[in-house]
């Protein structure tokens, strides 16, 4: 028995030591590789390739992970570059399937005087992502950013391509080339695609390329897609991409908001529920699995000056759908801020507290057919003379979670199959708001009031009457001035004496917008002195021998919509009566913008999230021979099992002696 423990402890200890070294083939199951400067960058984690100082193609860690990873025949490796980074004056040759993200801030650029290769040279199935790529120093002769030619799918996104001499050239191949969520400036050229293989299809979405070039900035040949994009202010498709067959309808007419590489855009996959984070106070979610386009333009307006102006209680959206997309409905999502500028005006009685759906302040904008008339509501119909004859969509106030909800289809505007191609959508306000309007019969004269939540873009009021509903209306208030703004409301009253007992008279209110053009007109009310009565009074008449006419108060209802109204338990605010003030309890006031730090309410943190993460496992490997890839274990293991042999041998003798 005892020689069979003996044998058994030998064999561990020859197992233990065979261990200590493994081959190469085990590397197979490490998938994250990392890349360094200098070796003191890379810190604790293992697997880490540096640069050597001689200007030689192997001398560039990435050229060696790259290597590495190809060796060793590894599959969905993700090489993660730590910043800052250089790249001598050779190429980095992409040439096998490997994902390139950058850390933290992503920063790649160069390290030589000689700038005439290309940064990057790419020719298999290869993604890059969060990474801000600049050629340094070179300034007489700048370098190409990125050179693709690859007859497999490349994906460039959420980076920064920026002061090269073109920042992406599609010069081969049969792969398609997709350009998403980048911020491509200062280059002298932004895009250039001389490939001619019709297999090969670029599609340029959701990136700001500004000052790239004067004016062209983009040049296509073969089957190309570059809509959604902006361009810089004031610059069309058309004009900044004239060969890349650019429908400049289809613009972002807004920058999209920086993140620390890239810009603040996602491609969202939707299901039939929201998803647990937003998206800068943005979710979305549909019946059918489809993929869904939005970018975030921050405080930054689109189409501003066609659209006009508004109070922005969220960030700015364009939202749409890729080409292909086949959806039935969809439920946008849009969070608006919990700040005393925003929060009481828009829960209150002129817009979400009104109950009416066609108050709801979530706005939409349509660009090409301009069926809006500039800012309208998702709950009503469009305003425009072209656009009246559509309803609007179910929309939904949720006072309890700060957001306001539509439901997009093909039955109502803005519609899957028009505007889900061009639409921004904001929450706030363009017009005056009105909390009340009523007239009142006093004993010879009617008093007419009116109170509003906010005047945004409002110069006055005018009052006109008429003796009928429908009848002829003629001025008896003239130019009214506005003493609120844009984020606060006032009272206002105005006493008409031109009236007789008996005859019912009809009150419109319209309101001036600042340019003097009618902004809105509201009403009709009405209301009458009842003609004294002849017949026994059985109340007493008070001292002066004259009756005092009965009050009659016809408050101001906005019309019945004739689209559904219907909201959830959290949609309807209860509201003291128009005479009162409504109390809020005073919020701060975040920021959706990534510069604020927005609250749990309304949005994430607005740090860039990649879609797949680019942080590698850990512990797999220890300190790597940046080669060969082999790697040492501790020595612990074998010590372990010596010691314990030397104890049980120990043991047998002294049992065997006595």
């Amino acid at each position: 028995m005892k020689k069979f423990l003996i044998s058994i402890l030998i064999i561990i200890l020859l197992v233990s030591i065979s261990q200590q070294e493994f081959p190469v083939v085990e590397a197979q199951k490490q998938d994250s590789l990392y890349v360094a400067n200098t070796k003191a960058l890379c810190g604790n984690h293992s697997n880490c390739f540096y640069n050597d100082d001689a200007d030689l193609a192997e001398s560039n860690g990435l050229t060696k992970a790259i290597a590495f990873a190809r060796e060793n025949n590894l599959s969905g490796v993700t090489i993660t570059v730590l910043p800052p980074y250089q790249i001598n004056s050779h190429s980095i040759q992409v040439d096998f399937p490997v994902t390139i993200a950058g850390k933290d801030s992503g920063w790649i650029t160069t390290s030589t005087s000689d700038c005439t290769r290309p940064m990057f040279l790419i020719s298999s199935e290869v993604t890059m992502r969060n990474i801000s790529l600049n050629d340094g120093a070179c300034q007489t002769l700048s370098r190409d950013l990125v050179v693709v030619n690859s007859n497999f799918p490349v994906l460039i996104e959420h980076s920064t391509l920026e002061n090269g001499q073109t920042a992406v050239s599609f010069i081969g191949g049969a792969g398609n080339l997709t350009l998403q969520f980048n911020q491509i400036k200062n280059n002298q050229f932004a895009i250039n695609r001389t490939n001619t293989d019709q297999n090969a299809i670029l599609q340029v979405t959701a990136n700001n390329i500004v000052s790239n070039g004067n004016p062209v900035q983009a040049s296509c040949t073969g089957k190309s897609f570059v809509d959604h994009n902006f361009w810089g202010n004031g610059t069309l498709p058309s004009e900044a991409a004239p060969d890349c067959g650019a429908d400049d309808a289809r613009r972002l007419d807004a920058p999209i908001v920086n993140e620390g590489t890239g810009v603040a855009g996602r491609l969202m996959r939707l299901t039939s529920s929201f998803p647990a984070e937003d998206f800068y106070g943005f979710r979305a979610s549909s019946p059918d699995p489809v993929n869904l386009y939005v970018v975030n333009h921050g405080g930054s307006m689109p189409f501003a000056d066609d659209a006009g102006n508004l109070y922005a209680c969220s960030n700015f959206f364009d939202v749409f759908l890729p080409p292909s997309a086949s959806a039935t409905e969809l439920t946008l999502s849009f969070a608006y801020r919990d700040s005393n500028d925003c929060a009481p005006v828009i829960e209150s009685a002129a817009y979400c507290g009104s109950g009416k759906q066609n108050n709801f302040p979530l706005l939409w904008y349509d660009p090409k057919t301009r069926v809006t008339d500039k800012w309208d509501k998702t709950g009503d119909q469009p305003q425009s003379s072209v656009g009246n004859i559509y309803r609007g969509q179910e929309t939904v106030c949720r006072t309890g979670s700060k957001t306001i909800d539509v439901v997009i289809d093909n039955y109502g505007r803005p519609d899957l199959l028009n505007d889900l191609l061009f639409t921004p959508f904001v929450i706030g306000f363009e017009q005056g708001g009105i909390l009340s309007f009523t007239a009142s019969p006093a004993s010879n004269r009617i008093d007419i009031t009116w109170t509003t939540v906010t005047e945004v873009n409002t110069l006055g009021f005018q009052l006109s009457r008429s003796t009928s509903s429908d009848g002829t209306y003629e001025l008896i208030a003239n130019d009214i001035p506005a003493k609120g703004s844009e984020t606060t409301g006032k009272s206002y009253s105005f006493s008409d004496s031109n009236v007789v007992a008996g005859q019912n008279y009809f009150y419109k209110l319209i309101i001036k917008s600042s340019d003097g053009s009618i902004q809105q007109i509201l009403g009709p009310i009405n209301a009458l002195i009842p003609l004294p009565s002849t017949a026994t009074n059985p109340y007493p008449i008070p001292g002066n021998g004259t009756r005092t006419p009965t009050r009659t108060i016809t408050p101001f209802l906005t019309a019945t919509s004739i689209y559904k109204t219907d909201t959830d338990t959290d949609a309807t605010l209860f509201l003291p009566t128009a005479t009162e003030t409504p109390v809020f309890e005073e919020s701060p006031d975040p920021d959706l913008t990534p510069e604020g730090t927005p609250t749990p309410s309304l949005t994430p943190s607005q740090t860039a999230t990649p879609t797949i993460s680019g942080t590698p496992l850990s512990g797999l490997l220890g300190k790597s021979d940046r080669y060969s890839g082999r790697s040492r274990v501790p020595f612990i293991l074998g010590g372990v099992a010596v010691l314990s042999l030397f104890l049980l041998l120990g043991l047998y003798i002294h049992r065997k002696h006595h």
